[in-house]
């Protein structure tokens, strides 16, 4: 199995958070391992993952059955079976245009967002948020990047950062590569960085670039056992499910979205003086 091309694992995540609340605390903790670390279901035995959370394997038998399968290893062949699913926004679309039910709705399409966003809420962590916030405020200097629909995102989450007075550039995706543009990137910096399936191998490698050379890496991604998630300093999730030919930017775009405004709220002077400048600019006449 290739852990560096994840496919979704959405359907376990979905049944684990439909039945948090009639969980016990030790199927609790069993449930917030798999939400965070799904794909150590696959690589670990009942014995390897009760030692590791400090359980007994009784507790995960009861907790595979509560999510609907008669054992632990019918819960593993189960999300082995989704790791066969089609993997890129466009793999997945094409899958929908071969095996057609009542096709792509926009009522689908809404529900499916919205989905998206609840899942992103609930996998938030209030501690990796704060710790974002805390190195976009010490940050001297913010990269962003992304490639495909995530060289969008960058450019959004720049042009957000320039309007609070953070000092923040989008990198290009033409002339020099990502990596080259961050030759000079020092440790008082911070990259911000975005990938979703199929993970760009030039984003990953900018990532790897920015930590050996000490700056901070930010990653916004739809898993932490992403390719681009062991070179972050901070990982933070966003759903990207789509039944179109792109990932999903909407539950990305509320995460950039609530780094602005916290990082805005925590240094308010600034982040005023710095949109009354903006608006002194749009307002000047030619």
């Amino acid at each position: 199995m290739n852990l560096n091309n994840p496919t979704s694992v959405k359907p376990l995540q979905d049944a684990i958070l439909a039945r948090l609340d009639s969980l016990t605390p030790t199927e609790r903790t069993i449930a917030n391992h798999l939400l965070e670390n799904p794909w150590s279901l696959a690589l670990m035995s009942i014995q390897e993952l009760a030692a590791h959370l400090k359980t007994g394997p009784a507790s995960i038998i009861r907790f595979s059955k509560k999510l609907g399968y008669k054992s632990y290893s019918q819960l593993k062949r189960g999300l082995k079976q989704q790791m066969q699913e089609p993997n890129s926004p466009l793999e997945r679309f094409e899958h929908v245009l071969e095996h057609p039910k009542d096709g792509v709705t926009l009522q689908a399409i809404v529900r499916q967002e919205i989905g998206n966003l609840r899942t992103t809420l609930q996998l938030l962590d209030a501690g990796r948020m704060a710790a974002a916030v805390t190195l976009l405020r010490r940050a001297k200097l913010i990269f962003t990047a992304g490639a495909g629909v995530s060289f969008y995102l960058a450019g959004l989450a720049a042009f957000v950062f320039q309007h609070i007075g953070l000092r923040a550039f989008p990198l290009q995706v033409a002339g020099l590569t990502l990596s080259e543009q961050l030759l000079t990137i020092q440790k008082n910096e911070l990259l911000l960085t975005f990938a979703f399936p199929p993970y760009s191998s030039e984003t990953i490698k900018a990532a790897a670039l920015a930590r050996s050379r000490d700056a901070a890496v930010i990653g916004i991604t739809n898993d932490t056992l992403s390719p681009l998630a062991e070179h972050c300093n901070v990982v933070l999730v966003a759903k990207t499910e789509s039944s179109i030919p792109s990932n999903s930017l909407t539950a990305p775009l509320l995460l950039i979205y609530g780094l602005a405004t916290t990082v805005a709220s925590a240094r308010r002077p600034q982040s005023l003086k710095a949109i009354e400048q903006a608006i002194l600019l749009r307002d000047r006449k030619p």
